[in-house]
């Protein structure tokens, strides 16, 4: 039988105790991380060349946030579907014929997306769409404008024009006399005193020749 002492004794019992506290702590935490539910990994926009968003945008434009309508999306799922009101500066591509349009983008798990705008901030946008509203997808492109950013859009598409409203159609009047039409006595009468004229001058050249012989 081996006998410890009292000092000895104690080491040894603080060394087990603590052993024994170390390896609760490390099974804990790996229960506690097991336990822990996973977390839905939220997709990332992979970066997209201002070459890239024009050649897929049926429409360029720069413009400036003024409005945000949020709403809920049409198809039941997580997320939202965001109105954006810009005001158009300045028309690269596309049929922009009003100062103001909308642009429509989303906020969901399964794709990327660009989420509501930030009023008050100039974008410069690549949409699809007829316009009614324009819509943003999170791989367009769209993004905060800046120098470099108009600077590339020119360099390919040209300088772009603000946006023109249609002219409105004219419509072509023909003048037309509105006086009454004459009358038939009224347009024949100057032929039937012509006739007349001429009968009193028979008439006066019989008489002076009959008066002569």
């Amino acid at each position: 039988m081996i006998c410890f002492d009292a000092p000895v004794l104690r080491r040894l019992t603080t060394t087990l105790l603590g052993a024994l506290l170390a390896a609760i702590a490390v099974l804990g935490l790996g229960v506690a991380a097991d336990a822990r539910p996973a977390q839905t990994a939220v997709p990332t926009c992979v970066p997209i060349t201002v070459r890239d968003s024009t050649t897929n945008a049926m429409a360029v434009f720069s413009g400036t946030v003024t409005d945000v309508q949020r709403s809920a999306r049409p198809d039941g799922l997580a997320g939202a579907i965001y109105t954006q009101t810009v005001t158009v500066d300045m028309v690269y591509r596309g049929k922009v014929t009003t100062e103001t349009v909308t642009v429509q983008t989303d906020r969901n798990r399964a794709d990327c997306s660009l989420g509501a705008l930030a009023v008050g901030t100039d974008y410069m946008f690549f949409v699809t769409g007829t316009g009614q509203p324009w819509v943003a997808a999170g791989s367009s492109g769209t993004r905060v404008s800046s120098e470099t950013v108009v600077s590339q859009v020119v360099r390919l598409l040209g300088d772009g024009a603000p946006p023109i409203e249609p002219a409105p159609e004219s419509a072509e009047f023909t003048p037309v006399d509105s006086a009454e039409p004459q009358t038939l006595s009224r347009a024949a009468a100057p032929g039937a005193a012509l006739v007349l004229v001429g009968l009193l001058g028979l008439v006066v050249v019989r008489f002076v020749r009959t008066r002569t012989r």
